[in-house]
């Protein structure tokens, strides 16, 4: 992950007299449903291109890598809560361009770039899908690209690189050495690695996940990166060990978050007991931290009121809201109020998307009533889609189940996954060999927006180094209803609480 100088939106307000903005009901599924589908195009539709390396159109270059896999897994919770399939073969495209011919969500393209985080964010995406039961392809498959043995080889990638040769353990925030971030362990790369562990524990049942989990909140708890008082700290610095960045950020909370519900909903007895012991000072730490005593909005602390929030951190409030909606999930006696809390977010976030140049863009702040802050960017579209689409399980219960897989849960496991290191060495000739006679032929990709009744068609695109083909076609679907759409989802065997 990269923290880049943040870009200061370029101010129209006198224009929003003519916005239409997004009218939200939060307690109608119809006008819940309408309001996430029209955040979501308009996120798809400026800033997402699952067809690019980078995930996002040419000429946006200050966003990372990262956010690619953040962004797949948004849409993978549209569809989950929505039933609305329309953006499912570009996850499907994205995710393939991530998984890479290596099998381990290290493209070599982002080679140089990429740190434990940015892997980890891909991984976390991953599960969302399994847990989810997102549609997986038969060519998908044969590839050895399905969602959950491609989290198992992430898991044993990081797994490996767990260091305990300074400060006592941790992974390093970046993998190649002679980067900076090298020399520091920060709270992301950890903390999901941390939701990781404990939601294949939860998952899969193997308990072998559960002590890497164990292990890595241990860690987390002794350097200090989780203090007494649950102030969650960014990180430290391997050559200081007591050396702590003290930032605190909404997404370290959340990751951290997800792992305790994870855990809790895995474990029995005094375990259980210990880690809702842990999930609710977290959770009472974040609301104290992050929630704004006089609105009740989200905000984030550290860069929001002063405007230096650069692009990856705008972006930061979307996965503590979207980890909040899986821990009122997994851990069913915070559910009310996690769902207070979003509920009453989701309002004031849907209250700002009047900006342009549609007159539905949302802004950053959350605690300026019905207005617009100039902010238009992947980040604040993000933000505003996840908190929207996660209290739809409020008005509509049966949505939003998470599965495990004894319970609904398809995806192939493969523990011992390690990737296709051969594929790194000699990258063409496996891309030829192996991986391209799995192509997605005729593989439907969906236009993501329309503009003056015009339907964006793309004949032919290339994957990999333009080496795999896809024909591009938008056909005619017809429309499903919502009692059909219901009864395609996969249906719980059983309760998991």
């Amino acid at each position: 992950m990269r923290f880049t100088t943040s870009i200061l939106p370029t101010l129209s307000l006198l224009l929003l007299q003519t916005t239409k903005a997004i009218d939200l009901d939060i307690d109608s599924f119809p006008s819940i449903k309408e309001a996430a589908a029209q955040v979501a195009k308009d996120l798809a539709s400026e800033f997402w291109d699952p067809t690019s390396y980078s995930g996002v159109p040419n000429g946006l270059g200050q966003y990372a890598w990262w956010q690619h896999g953040a962004i797949l897994g948004a849409y993978v919770d549209y569809w989950h809560l929505t039933g609305d399939d329309t953006y499912n073969s570009n996850v499907t495209v994205g995710w393939l361009k991530g998984v890479s011919p290596s099998l381990d969500l290290l493209p070599k393209e982002h080679a140089f770039d990429i740190g434990n985080d940015d892997q980890g964010f891909w991984s976390i995406m991953s599960m969302d899908a399994v847990e989810r039961v997102f549609p997986e392809t038969d060519e998908q498959k044969k590839m050895g690209a399905g969602f959950l043995e491609i989290t198992q080889t992430v898991h044993n990638t990081q797994d490996a690189r767990w260091d305990n040769t300074t400060c006592g353990g941790g992974l390093r925030w970046q993998i190649v050495t002679i980067k900076g971030g090298y020399f520091y362990k920060n709270t992301i790369s950890n903390g999901l690695y941390f939701q990781q562990s404990a939601r294949l524990a939860k998952y899969t049942g193997n308990t072998s996940y559960a002590d890497a989990a164990e292990m890595s909140y241990k860690w987390m708890r002794e350097s200090n990166l989780i203090q007494d008082d649950y102030w969650i700290n960014d990180g430290l610095d391997v050559n200081e060990c007591t050396k702590l960045t003290t930032k605190r950020w909404t997404y370290n909370y959340g990751t951290i978050m997800a792992g305790c519900a994870a855990m809790y909903n895995f474990t029995t007895g005094s375990k259980r007991a210990y880690w809702k012991q842990e999930l609710d000072n977290v959770l009472n730490s974040t609301y104290a931290t992050f929630i704004d005593a006089e609105t009740g909005a989200l905000k984030e602390i550290q860069c929001q009121e002063s405007k230096t929030c650069d692009m990856d951190q705008r972006s930061f409030k979307a996965y503590l809201v979207r980890w909040m909606g899986y821990t009122a999930q997994v851990a069913p006696y915070t559910y009310d109020t996690i769902m207070m809390h979003l509920r009453k977010n989701a309002a004031l976030a849907a209250a700002t998307c009047i900006g342009e140049p549609r007159g539905t863009a949302c802004g950053q702040k959350w605690n300026v009533g019905a207005q617009w802050d100039g902010y238009h960017g992947l980040g604040e579209q993000i933000n505003a889609m996840e908190v929207i689409q996660n209290i739809i399980p409020y008005v509509r219960p049966n949505i939003g189940l998470i599965f495990n897989s004894n319970n609904g849960g398809t995806s192939r496991s493969n523990p011992g996954g390690k990737g296709n290191t051969k594929t790194m060495r000699n990258w063409r000739l496996i891309l030829a060999a192996e991986y391209a006679k799995h192509a997605l032929r005729n593989y439907e990709i969906k236009a993501a927006d329309r503009f003056g009744g015009a339907i964006l068609t793309l004949l032919t695109l290339g994957l990999l180094a333009g080496m795999v083909v896809f024909v591009v076609t938008e056909p005619e679907v017809e429309e499903k209803s919502e009692e059909k759409k219901s009864e395609e989802r996969p249906q719980p065997r059983s309760v998991v609480e």
